[in-house]
């Protein structure tokens, strides 16, 4: 059991007034605390940048203009 390969995965969490945003990428687990709606914002990007799947609710980041 201890050898399973940890599945990548993005959370949103109301912690202590704060947003976090809990990564978890090939095992290692990361956290940014944020307003509710950058915490949104950047949920959705990291799903779309590990190719998670998005809520239906839950537009895909678009592209920057340049």
């Amino acid at each position: 059991m201890g050898n399973e390969p940890v599945s990548n995965s993005v959370l949103i969490e109301h912690i202590d007034g704060q947003w976090a945003v809990q990564i978890v990428e090939d095992g290692k687990v990361s956290q940014q605390f944020e307003t509710e709606q950058f915490a949104q914002n950047f949920a959705a990007d990291q799903k779309v940048r590990l190719k998670l799947p998005l809520p239906h609710s839950v537009k895909p980041p678009r592209p920057e203009l340049r």
